[in-house]
């Protein structure tokens, strides 16, 4: 029996193969919706299923899809989703390995879900989700622990700050160096945090985006002040935690990767599309021959925060059209700029420019 279920996974196996091959084009696009390398094992014996472990493979990847676009806030308000309703919402999956050592099994796959179909599913759900970019900003953590400076040496929040990980990790953290200097500013201005001069303490590190975090222990109590300016805008946020020992290494690492989670958070809600609202905007474009017409029709199809178009009016020289899209005028400007065109608003008039 155990060799005919060697054979039976060999067989499955090899098909899968044939299969994906056949059609691996169809898996080339990665996007937001795509999420790679979900693996699961699982002892081969009497009691095997494939097709357990596949939906096993479903369901993870569901869970790591939503925390990838969706706010940690909103995660709550997916955890009841069934089997069958996340299989519905996949759009195809690649088994990139199957096989089994000795008695155990293995699977890897890419799920390639149907963008429109969660875009549906989470409209009915009342979430907005996000789209981040991957960003490098530079984390900043002054540490107080009853008033007293912590250099940054003695500082948990900087010590091992690189070792807490998060899934779907987008912001690449640097750290800054200690600088007596900064240091002096930051302790004399403790009290009065709002007039400390933060983008003089980054600026020396060619970095545009940062975390600013004024940290201070006190009565059991862990306050955190965190600033941050993301592509420019800037945010405030208060956070606070109860720890009887500051010196507990296991709540602090707990505590550090809260903290990365509500940065992470910051950033993902720079880049929320509200579903519920969809803009619209008339659109005026200069076309030189009729291949600058489809190439502008397929690049408003490949963006992602647009929902529909139509053409208003055509003829020899200019195409108009109206845009239906998630967001706001500069995110659709952003997405248009990565396909070589300029958003240009010219007095209320809106006009699409090749670069």
């Amino acid at each position: 029996m155990f060799i005919l279920l060697k054979e039976y996974i060999f067989i499955s196996l090899m098909v899968t193969i044939f299969l994906f091959t056949t059609f691996a084009k169809s898996f080339s696009e990665e996007n937001l919706f795509t999420i790679n390398n979900i693996e699961v094992k699982g002892v081969v014996d009497l009691n095997f299923s494939r097709e357990k472990y596949l939906d096993k493979v479903f369901l993870d990847s569901f869970d790591s899809l939503m925390k990838k676009i969706l706010l940690s806030r909103d995660l709550n308000k997916i955890d009841n989703i069934k089997l069958k309703q996340i299989k519905n919402l996949i759009h195809s999956f690649q088994i990139l390995n199957e096989s089994y050592t000795k008695s155990e099994y293995n699977l890897k796959v890419r799920i390639v879900y149907n963008d429109t179909k969660i875009k549906k599913y989470l409209r009915k759900k009342n979430i907005s989700f996000s789209q981040p970019t991957n960003i490098s900003a530079l984390f900043y953590p002054v540490f107080f622990i009853n008033g007293e400076f912590q250099n940054f040496n003695e500082s948990f929040f900087y010590k091992k700050w690189s070792e807490v990980s998060i899934e779907n990790e987008i912001i690449n953290f640097i750290l800054p160096l200690e600088d007596l200097e900064d240091i002096s500013k930051i302790i004399e201005k403790k009290d009065n945090i709002e007039d400390l001069d933060i983008d003089y303490l980054v600026n020396k590190y060619d970095v545009k985006n940062y975390i600013f975090a004024l940290i201070e222990y006190y009565n059991d109590k862990l306050k955190i002040h965190i600033k941050t300016n993301f592509n420019q805008n800037k945010t405030n946020k208060n956070i606070l935690y109860n720890i009887k020992n500051i010196n507990d290494h296991s709540a602090l690492s707990l505590i550090s990767k809260d903290l990365k989670l509500n940065i992470t958070d910051l950033w993902k809600e720079e880049n929320l599309v509200n579903l519920l609202m969809p803009l619209s905007i008339k659109i005026k474009f200069e076309h030189k021959n009729i291949k600058n017409f489809e190439n502008i029709k397929g690049t408003l199809d490949n963006i992602d925060i647009i929902d529909n178009f139509i053409i208003e009016e055509f003829n020899t020289n200019n195409s108009f059209f109206k845009i239906y899209y998630y967001g706001d005028p500069k995110k659709l400007k952003l997405k248009l700029s990565k396909f070589g065109y300029n958003l240009i608003n010219d007095q209320g008039s809106w006009q699409i420019k090749l670069k």
